[in-house]
């Protein structure tokens, strides 16, 4: 598995520390799925030493604690003020390092370190009983928790029983015997080596189960080749703690992908046993594209990180989709745009139409009266081909004509006056 080093805000304790290991590697998983970093709280870290003192000096591996208090009693009488979430992990000689691996294994512990709703954590460490145990306790600021009463906790079995480290054979290979107690997610935390990479060495799946005096191979022996990696499979059952967010991390999609190979609307809710489809087998036609959602109704535990990572989006993008702050505070109820607004058309306006120039036939107009110059000559201007050609010589005609002629007469006669007083003039 590769770690990528990712750092934190806040102030932790000092570097190498158990705890600050667990919070650094948390993040680590985190940035693996592109979430932000969680940052240290000091309430939160007190209130998961809380519970890492009890449970190591009382050897009970619960998340309830003293007086049946759960984690968000713990949280809020640390003087935490928001909602809480828990993972918790011991075993013998447990390092950090196991820990997270343990938590990556379990479906519960897994949806908690990638819940898009935490934003920052504080992490317990105590020793008892020949174990070590480690308590994180997650956290949303300013995010009312339920009611007393109807807050859920989920009581996963973790005990990590004694597990001695197999010594390398001669040849390389590492073989684990099972005793009782053992588990493969604690097998595969103890030895660090992933869960996927002891399903294949051994020939085994999500739904082996192993007994007392099982061998089974940690290391393959130098230069020996691994097994065929095996077809993937189509359907994945679901868990206690999973959630389809959580199904399509593990199996490196998205949301919207799972919900379109399931028909399932944005809201829909798994339950243990569901059959989850992860993908197409070969040849099979794809089911048909819906169509696509265009917004997210805001729900209680919903978060802007969250909302953008279920969809494909950076915070920034969906911050801009919707003209908002990127730290801005939702609201349960409200519509968030989750892809780019559809522009609105410029309105589009009618051009005025052109109005075809109307042809005059003079013929049909009523002559204009020719008592002055400047009459006929606007009547000389109008066009020669919009004039109709005389179909024979009447009275009408015979006064038109003889407008004309005066008309042209006079025009001649004003020129010849003006000729005659410019040379006066000079």
């Amino acid at each position: 598995m590769l770690l990528i080093a990712v750092g934190f805000t806040g102030r932790a304790e000092a570097q190498g520390s158990p705890t600050n290991d667990i919070l650094q590697l948390v993040n680590q998983v985190r940035a693996e799925y592109g979430l932000p970093s969680l940052s240290y709280n000091a309430a939160l870290a007190a209130a998961a030493q809380n519970h890492a003192g009890f449970i190591a000096a009382n050897a009970i591996y619960s998340h309830i604690g003293v007086n049946g208090s759960t984690w968000q009693d713990r949280a809020q009488a640390a003087g935490y003020t928001g909602y809480a979430g828990e993972n918790l992990v011991g075993g013998t000689r447990l390092t950090p390092q196991q820990g997270v691996i343990w938590w990556r294994n379990s479906a519960v512990h897994f949806s908690n370190m990638l819940n898009p709703r935490w934003t920052e954590a504080g992490v317990g460490y105590a020793v008892g009983n020949g174990q070590n145990f480690y308590v994180m306790v997650f956290g949303t600021p300013n995010d009312a928790p339920p009611p007393r009463g109807e807050q859920p906790v989920v009581d996963v079995p973790f005990i990590v029983a004694p597990i001695e480290l197999a010594q390398p054979n001669e040849d390389g290979s590492i073989i684990h015997t099972v005793l009782e107690g053992h588990t493969l997610w604690a097998i595969a935390a103890r030895y660090e080596v992933s869960l996927a990479d002891l399903y294949l060495f051994n020939g085994l799946n999500e739904e082996s189960v192993i007994n007392p005096g099982d061998k089974l191979t940690i290391r393959l022996a130098d230069g020996q080749a691994p097994p065929p990696t095996p077809t993937p499979p189509a359907y994945h059952v679901v868990r206690e703690g999973e959630s389809l967010w959580v199904i399509a991390a593990y199996y490196k999609t998205d949301l919207a992908t799972l919900l379109w190979l399931n028909g399932l609307p944005e809201d829909a809710v798994v339950h243990p046993g569901n059959e989850v489809k992860v993908r197409l087998v070969p040849g099979e036609a794809p089911p048909p594209t819906p169509t696509p959602q265009l917004t997210h109704i805001v729900k209680s535990g919903d978060t802007a990180w969250g909302i953008a990572l279920s969809y494909g989006l950076t915070l920034d993008e969906l911050a801009a989709f919707n003209h908002i702050s990127p730290d801005a505070l939702l609201q349960i109820g409200q519509e968030l745009m989750i892809r780019p607004p559809t522009a609105t058309p410029e309105p589009t306006t009618t051009p005025t139409p052109t109005a075809t120039p109307e042809i005059v036939n003079l013929a049909a107009v009523t002559p204009i009266a020719t008592s002055s110059p400047v009459a006929t000559a606007v009547a000389m201007i109008a066009p020669k081909a919009a004039v109709a050609e005389p179909t024979g010589l009447d009275v009408g005609n015979v006064l038109g004509i003889g407008a004309l002629i005066a008309g042209l007469a006079l025009t001649l006669l004003a020129g010849v006056a003006i000729l005659f007083l410019w040379r006066n003039d000079t």
